[in-house]
């Protein structure tokens, strides 16, 4: 009877992997909607608004019927914010 060989991933689903520019590391922290409302000093409704809009969006993993959120995608949400603030200034 043969041993089945241990399932190898590639590389680019690699939390490992040199140089590897995936969307998601499989050891990132994952927040929840009141934990980035918290951080951020707003409402866990005004997080749970931006990440259902079109734009500017915060972007959100869905698991099921939870939400979470990558803190670099909350970031890059940040300065989305802020550029918009600075071309209506100008």
């Amino acid at each position: 009877m043969r041993t089945p060989s241990p399932i190898t991933l590639p590389a680019r689903l690699r939390a490992d992997a040199p140089g590897s520019d995936e969307p998601f590391g499989f050891n990132e922290r994952l927040y929840s909607a009141q934990e980035v409302a918290s951080r951020l000093g707003v409402s866990e409704r005004w997080v749970r608004d931006h990440a259902t809009r079109r734009s500017p969006r915060i972007r959100a993993v869905k698991l099921g019927p939870l939400v979470r959120f990558r803190w670099p995608d909350v970031q890059a949400f940040l300065a989305e914010l802020a550029a918009r603030n600075d071309s209506k200034c100008r």
